[in-house]
């Protein structure tokens, strides 16, 4: 495994490198831009002195890199906040959502593939068929209108966007996970009115890990050794409950974990579309806005902090693969 780790830095090189690259590249000068056009050139130019956007493309990255480890994110060009204060009051609410929508596909992956493993009802096999070609196929935002216009506006069962009720009182902000506040507070009112609002956009996003789970569980539970085995353990008596939970959960548990760390990053991409259609406060919706002002300073660091969570999570759940199948050791 320890021979991995100069992978994922290369990685996370490479990959804050394309972000940066991105990111200089848009049109447009962001100093002027935030100054407009009534300051005059020299102003501009002393202000891009100032935050170093004056120096080579190279200096340019490997300050931006010193200033990302060091924690000085700088400030918004547009609000002229912290970045990192900014960060802190969005990223829960797309770690929330994430982490909802995750354990949604995991379960609805996971049960519906080991369900059909077993053959006793063939339509969870096609089930399981139909929820990976759905899932891998359609895209997130039709998903997302789809379940706004049966569940909002004609079942009117729950709100149309948002993260909590602005006639409600909100609890304090504590942790910044609005599910953990409430329960701090002891508000089993305000958890009703938060599990309704993410109701909508959690089961929007969990469609793609479901889909994912459910097609490389599926495909691993088909190969012909454990479709022997499983019959083995038919012949010996044992019951449906304790085949699934005791056996095929056990074999399973690598893939699915490996699969959950490798689409961690389409997870997140697909969360920045869902908070555009749910109206969710979330860092997606205040990331774009960023992007499309060309506010470098907030879009540089959080995408580069994305993109460490992502190889975080691939690393994590490699170790985690390696912790439950040693054999895969000489392979890591």
């Amino acid at each position: 495994m320890l021979r991995k780790i100069p992978f994922f830095l290369a990685l996370y090189f490479f990959a804050s490198l394309a972000i940066f690259a991105a990111i200089d590249a848009i049109p447009g000068d962001p100093v002027a831009l935030r100054f407009g056009k009534m300051v005059d050139a020299e102003r501009v130019a002393l202000e891009r002195e100032r935050l170093g956007l004056d120096r080579t493309f190279v200096e340019r990255f490997l300050l931006s890199q010193k200033r990302f480890v060091s924690g000085d994110w700088g400030k918004s060009l547009s609000s002229a906040r912290a970045t990192t204060e900014d960060f802190r009051a969005f990223m829960p609410a797309t770690l929330e959502l994430s982490l909802c929508a995750m354990a949604i596909g995991v379960l609805v992956g996971l049960s519906v593939a080991l369900t059909g493993a077993l053959g006793t009802h063939p339509w969870v096999a096609r089930l399981a068929n139909a929820i990976g070609a759905i899932g891998l196929v359609v895209p997130i935002f039709w998903i997302g209108i789809l379940l706004l216009v049966v569940g909002s506006l004609w079942l009117g069962w729950f709100p149309m966007g948002g993260r909590f009720d602005m006639a409600a009182i909100q609890p304090d902000r504590v942790t910044g996970f609005l599910f953990l506040d409430t329960l701090l507070a002891g508000d089993l009112t305000a958890f009703g009115v938060g599990v309704r609002y993410i109701a909508l956009p959690a089961l929007c996003l969990s469609v793609f890990p479901a889909a994912s789970v459910a097609s490389v569980t599926w495909a691993r539970l088909q190969e012909p050794e454990l479709q022997a085995f499983i019959v083995a353990l038919r012949s010996r008596g044992f019951g449906t409950a304790r085949i699934l939970w005791k056996h095929l959960l056990r074999v399973s548990a690598g893939p699915t974990i490996t699969v959950i760390g490798t689409s961690f990053g389409a997870l997140l991409g697909g969360a920045f579309l869902t908070e555009t259609v749910f109206s969710w406060p979330g860092i997606g919706r205040y990331l774009v806005t960023a992007i499309l002002e060309r506010d470098v300073f907030v879009a540089q660091n959080l995408l580069t902090f994305l993109v460490l969570l992502v190889v975080m999570v691939a690393f994590v759940s490699d170790l985690v693969v390696l912790r439950l199948d040693p054999r895969k050791g000489g392979d890591a």
